[in-house]
């Protein structure tokens, strides 16, 4: 008797591979099908390995390779790892396998060159980059290039997005063409001369001397009736070919979009059902109302184009649940093409997710989103169908909520693999997955069992959630900004904290200083855990409290000169138990930062516990706190601590008579007779509590 068609899960992040790196993730973004393997490429969004560094280094996104069908996924690329700038690239934005025919000259070449590529941007102070990755299929290895580099003012993002080799009418010359976020899009050819094989252009080729950059993110590319598309909000534009190139807008919707949620995605070129040539499917999704609106344009033979209304993914999604649905996505890729087993005929594979109201069993618990991942296919004759990956969802099964990724095995005929999430903004520790199925089963021509659930196999880091941990932020507010910032803190932000399980230990500003240095906003939290405080962010930054009652009023907006610095801290051993004065009302604070020489932080706390601290209460100086830095590498160097004096004098009364204690010289001299303990002389801010500082 025939084994019975099933849903099978080939993905579960949160393990070691074969080689001890790890393999995780929160999304998967890509699936590529190359020389006989499978790849995918992975993303950390909301994921703890990138939020909380394990080795100092955010753990970046990474490519997932394949090598047969019942195999473990092993990392072939860490994209942090494999870039000699070190950058940080949270997700892989796009991975495809691209056939190059013609070199940079237009030039045929002897035989294709068949090439994986990946691109990810990243993002640093005051800037972003995209990069790109692609296979030396011979070594194993992966050669990075800097494709571009920028200013992310003005909201400018540099997430690449979709790509596509496509052949210039007028020069032949053969192109490769990226997406690169809001700077536009560039162009790259094939040449030998070149480690990754392409050579990038130095400019953007749009809209970089018409526009500058786009309002929103382009998020589809295609070419059809033998000409490229890309659309950008709510336009399509199309390339007109020639040795300087221009674009043409096609369509525009005439509405406004959200940047994150981008207007047009997904654009895909299909047989115009209507007359000769190629139409231009796409999904309208404008922002946070989103019903994913399915769009084709087809050309009307006369030059211009006519637009038809498909079908409504909300309407589907609700008819499939049962449910009402105020929101749904789809487009984070094309729409993927697949030839129907049984009809023989092209139809396309479309992932959505969405927000339902009502049937919370059905929820991402925490969410309103479908615990489940939802997919339509559309027919050759333009009809649609809903299915779903590993079945109905249940609580007891996979969570899913995103189908991003869908690619036809390359192992077995007629078998599909489909991986996904979404974090939206939601924690997603190792939420990554990827199921197969045989096409008869995702297709709905036969009922196929679901894949049980698999246990739980990824810990986290038990040092993660170990506590408390504590939190020093610095702001650096923007001229004439300091006093609305203390005034939102006060009347908003406290709160806030307190009601999601973050605790204020106190609120100050410096005393001294330029008028720069006199506009920082300093505070301390404490958190239950690292892990507690990375979830308590999270939930904090999207409280629709604070999202919409607080950073829309105008006098709250802009107040911060540059990003906010962040330190987490844990608290030294001997902090509770050194002497300290009575902390009565009044006085001010003293915060001081010491980083040691080489392999001295342990002499440098042996010193403070067993003579330091006792010392300076005995010259009127309150012990508050030592904490020594969570993260590498200030951990294995810095101590950060905070005392108090009654008054700015009386502090420098408190150190002269600290300084010419005979204990303390003593003290200093049997500390360092094996070399000093500091690296360089001590950082110290003197600060006055807030009237709303809980420490005073």
């Amino acid at each position: 008797m025939a084994e019975p068609s099933k849903w099978l899960q080939s993905f579960d992040a949160g393990y070691f591979d074969e080689k001890g790196q790890w393999a995780g993730g929160s999304e998967i973004m890509h699936l590529a099908s190359h020389k006989g393997k499978l790849y995918a490429a992975n993303g950390y969004w909301l994921d703890a390995r990138w939020v909380i560094p394990p080795d100092g280094q955010k753990q970046s996104a990474q490519v997932l390779r394949l090598d047969q069908a019942n195999g473990k996924w092993q990392v072939d690329l860490d994209l942090g790892k494999v870039n000699d700038l070190g950058l940080e690239y949270m997700k892989g934005n796009i991975l495809k396998s691209v056939t190059f025919t013609r070199d940079g000259q237009g030039r045929l070449l002897k035989s294709p060159a068949q090439l994986l590529v990946l691109a990810a941007g990243a993002n640093f102070e005051r800037g972003g980059a995209v990069s790109c990755w692609v296979r030396n299929d011979d070594s194993g290895k992966w050669n990075h290039t800097l494709v571009r580099h920028g200013s992310n003012s003005g909201g400018v993002r540099w997430v690449p997005r979709d790509l596509q080799i496509y052949r210039d009418k007028v020069t032949g010359v053969e192109r490769i063409f990226l997406l690169l976020g809001n700077p536009g899009i560039i162009s790259g050819v094939y040449d030998r001369g070149e480690v990754s094989r392409i050579r990038w252009d130095r400019h953007v080729e749009f809209p970089f001397l018409t526009k500058g950059t786009f309002f929103t993110r382009p998020l589809g590319i295609a070419q059809a009736n033998h000409a490229l598309h890309f659309s950008e909000g709510p336009s399509i534009f199309r390339r007109i070919d020639g040795e300087r190139p221009k674009y043409e807008e096609i369509l525009n919707l005439a509405e406004d979009t959200d940047t994150d949620v981008g207007g047009i995605r997904g654009l895909t070129a299909i047989k115009n059902p209507n007359g000769n040539g190629q139409s231009l499917l796409f999904v309208w999704a404008p922002g946070e109302r989103s019903q994913s609106q399915m769009k084709r344009l087809d050309p009307d033979g006369k030059g211009g184009y006519t637009l038809h209304n498909e079908a409504n993914l909300a309407q589907l999604m609700s008819l499939k649940l049962g449910v009402k649905v105020p929101y749904t996505l789809r487009g984070h890729n094309m729409m993927y093409p697949v030839t129907h087993p049984v009809t023989g005929k092209l139809v396309h594979v479309i992932g959505f997710y969405g927000s339902i109201s009502g049937k919370s069993d059905l929820m991402w618990q925490g969410s309103r989103f479908y615990g489940g991942a939802l997919f339509a296919v559309r027919s050759a004759d333009g009809k649609y169908s809903v299915h779903e990956v590993n079945g109905p969802y249940a609580q007891d099964k996979t969570l899913l909520v995103s189908p991003r990724a869908f690619c036809l095995s390359p192992f077995s005929k007629n078998e599909i693999f489909i991986g996904g999430h979404d974090s939206s903004n939601k924690v997603s520790d190792n939420l990554a997955w990827i199921f197969r199925a045989p096409l008869t089963v995702a297709l709905g021509i036969e009922k196929g069992l679901s894949a049980p659930a698999l246990p739980e196999q990824s810990p986290r880091m038990a040092r993660v959630d170990e506590g408390p941990v504590y939190e020093l932020r610095i702001y650096d507010a923007a001229e004439d900004r300091l006093g609305h910032l203390i005034k939102r803190f006060k009347l908003h932000t406290d709160k806030l904290f307190k009601k999601h399980h973050m605790e204020p230990v106190g609120y100050w500003l410096p005393i001294h200083g330029t008028a720069k240095e006199k506009r920082r906003f300093i505070y301390i939290l404490k958190h239950q855990s690292r892990y507690a405080a990375y979830k308590n962010w999270n939930a904090f930054t999207h409280d629709p409290e604070w999202k919409r009652g607080v950073l829309e009023q105008p006098e709250f907006q802009r107040l911060l000169s540059q990003r906010p610095t962040s330190i987490f801290m844990t608290l030294n051993d001997y902090s509770k138990k050194v002497p300290t004065l009575s902390n009565k009302v009044g006085g001010i604070y003293e915060l001081r930062t010491y980083t040691t020489a080489e392999n001295k932080l342990a002499a440098l706390n042996a010193r403070f516990a067993n003579h330091t601290a006792k010392i300076f209460t005995k010259h009127g100086m309150s012990n508050v706190g030592y904490w020594t830095p969570y993260d590498h590498p200030e951990s294995k160097n810095t101590l950060i601590y905070l005392i108090k004096h009654e008054s700015r004098e009386k502090a420098d009364i408190n150190w002269r008579a600290f300084s010419q204690d005979s204990d303390w010289k003593q003290v200093a001299r049997d500390s360092q007779r094996q070399g000093k303990l500091l690296k360089r002389n001590p950082e110290r801010l003197y600060l006055k509590p807030l009237d709303f500082s809980p420490s005073q």
